[in-house]
């Protein structure tokens, strides 16, 4: 089990007249190999609850075991963030050194890494992102493209190796062109990192890529689902005010015609519609 969460509860402020409760006793488990999402709207508990996972916040009631590691207790801060990859919204901000090079090799310098080590770990991240190394690394990383910055921000996560890969809004102010790239980008990091967790918002980008999503309303966890089970339970969408993804709100239109489709993803409902039509294979 990668990320194992037991009754986790965190107030900000508290006893003061800004006490705030963001997490109210939340209870899953994210497993080794998922590609899960967390959604809610703004103000549920979603940052405040990834920010536990890499140490940035403190357990304060509950308890959080990251890859047999338990941060209820004294642990090690290295360790940890050598395991869990944090990947901030707009991570473009993230960068601050001279060069490319020295920006991507920032943390496995920090883990006490040789130069040798550092070096290849550089340039396999930088590559695996699917920039070259030998055009970009001497660049000033302010100087390239947004989308270039992007990947060089996702490139010095990557070089730690972690084996959870945690992402805040991924694709968050990208035109769509930018956000498809980004997104199949993170498809094929999962080859390297088995474990993805990602907030989004974009409810089209949750149901296409992630195979269990938990859902957050006003701190408190509402459930966690397969996005079948989610998108297609009309009422959780509509109590927590989310949109449903484009597949699943073409059914909802659909099936309010007179036409008994189901579908959360694009397959799923060209399956369905073709199901109809007696076409068993597309």
């Amino acid at each position: 089990m990668s990320i194992v969460i037991k009754n986790l509860s965190y107030i900000y402020s508290p006893k003061t007249p800004f006490e705030k409760k963001a997490l109210d006793d939340i209870t899953f488990t994210i497993e080794d190999g998922d590609f899960f999402g967390i959604i809610g709207q703004t103000g549920s508990g979603k940052s405040t609850l990834i920010s536990h996972f890499n140490g940035l916040i403190k357990v304060m009631s509950g308890s959080l075991t990251v890859n047999g590691i338990d941060l209820g207790k004294k642990y090690d801060y290295k360790q940890l963030r050598g395991k869990v990859g944090m990947v901030f919204q707009y991570p473009e901000y993230q960068l601050f050194d001279e060069t490319v090079e020295r920006d991507v090799g920032f943390g496995p310098k920090n883990l006490g890494l040789s130069q040798a080590e550092v070096k290849e770990r550089t340039v396999e991240a930088i590559e695996l992102v699917g920039l070259d190394f030998n055009a970009i690394k001497d660049r000033s990383p302010f100087e390239l493209s947004g989308g270039q910055m992007r990947r060089v921000a996702l490139a010095g996560v990557l070089a730690m190796r972690p084996q959870i890969l945690v992402l805040d809004e991924p694709t968050a102010g990208l035109d769509p062109r930018g956000k498809k790239e980004i997104l199949e980008l993170i498809k094929r990091v999962k080859e390297h990192c088995p474990t993805i967790v990602m907030i989004s918002h974009n409810m089209d980008e949750i149901s296409a890529y992630c195979n269990r999503i938990a859902v957050l309303g006003k701190g408190k966890l509402r459930g966690v689902f397969t996005p079948s089970e989610l998108f297609g339970n009309e009422k959780i969408i509509d109590e927590i005010g989310l949109r449903l993804p484009t597949p699943a709100y073409i059914a909802r239109l659909l099936r309010e015609r007179g036409v008994p489709v189901q579908g959360a993803t694009e397959d799923e409902l060209i399956k369905a519609v073709l199901a109809l039509k007696g076409v068993r294979d597309a």
